[in-house]
């Protein structure tokens, strides 16, 4: 096996095994939990594949200088972080946060029958999206709440590097 193929497996190895574990774990987390465990195994599985690479020369799969082993260890680490973000960017934060993706859901659990425009409300409103993110942003330490009033919990936590990314194309689009 060469040592570009063993890169891009192992990278894609270990996204599949981050895919696998969080599917695993989503069914039995509490709603307040899955940003939290969402990072933890996108950091536990970030080694595997220096991990795998090692494995591979060790098992003499593949013969190169350590030197070229740990630079493909990197790109195959760089292939697993990039999948993971685009994953969790692109699929499970949309499907865990739109409104519309979630209208649709309960739609679809009401079955060939419907649902009338009362019971989606009664379903889903604001009071129940402000609750829902609530307690995802508390779970996640991302806010705190004392005395009823809530503020955010970590001063650059995850949230802020996007209205940075989002501040500076809103600037140079002109918006």
């Amino acid at each position: 096996m060469s040592i570009d193929a063993l890169t891009v497996t192992a990278g894609l190895g270990s996204f599949a095994c981050f895919f696998l574990v969080h599917v695993i774990t989503f069914r039995w987390l509490p709603p307040e939990r899955l940003l939290q465990s969402l990072l933890l195994i996108v950091l536990a599985v970030m080694a595997l594949p220096a991990v795998l690479m090692a494995l591979a020369q060790d098992l003499k799969i593949i013969d190169v200088p350590w030197g070229e082993l740990a630079c493909a260890a990197g790109l195959g680490m760089l292939i697993n972080g990039l999948a993971c973000f685009v994953y969790v960017l692109c699929i499970f934060g949309p499907y865990e946060t739109s409104v519309r993706m979630r209208l649709v859901r309960e739609i679809a659990l009401g079955g060939t029958d419907g649902l009338l425009h009362q019971e989606l409300l009664g379903r889903y409103n604001a009071e129940t999206i402000v609750e829902i993110r609530l307690r995802r942003l508390l779970g996640s330490g991302d806010i705190i709440e004392k005395d009823g009033l809530y503020r955010c919990g970590r001063p650059g936590n995850f949230f802020f590097v996007f209205d940075i990314i989002a501040g500076a194309l809103g600037k140079w689009i002109g918006r």
